[in-house]
């Protein structure tokens, strides 16, 4: 793989990932889903390979743990639920409990994922250090030493369904600084 000659990472820069729900971690009556948002599974992006660094004194999850928002596709104008809690465990897999809305989006997309239709999580989040790990054949791996999540969304298409309930698929570059 050769990187193009673009912008490299840097602090400031806002992802999304993505996983999937896992059917049994869902509590129908508490309107419940325990979903993993994170790992440090290697992700391509265009700049190079990024790795979320999955330790808790890496992750910033006070935003989350104070009710951040569970979204649809990461738009902010859609929130069918809210995180309840978060936690980094230490299998290197970030996790939390969200709560779906009874509102019209949260009741719809809730019976979807009751249903195995959604199953598929991403998380958005803020780069705050990212640090260069190796270059092979001019491709950089770089780990993310200190992020902050921001929200996380159910999603219809994820870049890497390995995990929990999601990642989504980002293509757009991050705004240059100036």
């Amino acid at each position: 793989m050769n990187a193009p000659a673009l912008e490299k990472p840097r602090p400031g820069i806002r992802a999304t990932r993505e996983f999937a729900v896992e059917r049994g971690a869902i509590d129908v009556a508490a309107r419940t889903v325990e979903l993993a948002f994170a790992s440090e599974a290697p992700y391509e992006r265009y700049w190079g390979i990024e790795i979320l660094g999955c330790k808790p004194e890496q992750v910033r999850l006070d935003r989350l743990r104070m009710g951040g928002a569970l979204l649809l596709n990461h738009d902010i104008d859609t929130q069918i639920g809210v995180v309840e809690s978060c936690r980094v465990d230490t299998d290197g897999v970030c996790r939390a409990l969200v709560r779906f809305s009874k509102g019209e989006d949260g009741e719809e997309i809730f019976q979807d994922v009751v249903d195995g239709i959604r199953r598929q999580v991403s998380v958005g989040y803020l780069i705050h250090k990212i640090v260069l790990e190796k270059e092979q054949d001019g491709v950089g791996t770089y780990r993310a030493t200190d992020w902050e999540p921001y929200e996380v969304s159910i999603v219809s298409v994820a870049a890497d369904p390995g995990v929990g309930v999601g990642r989504e698929l980002d293509l757009s570059p991050p705004a240059p600084t100036s």
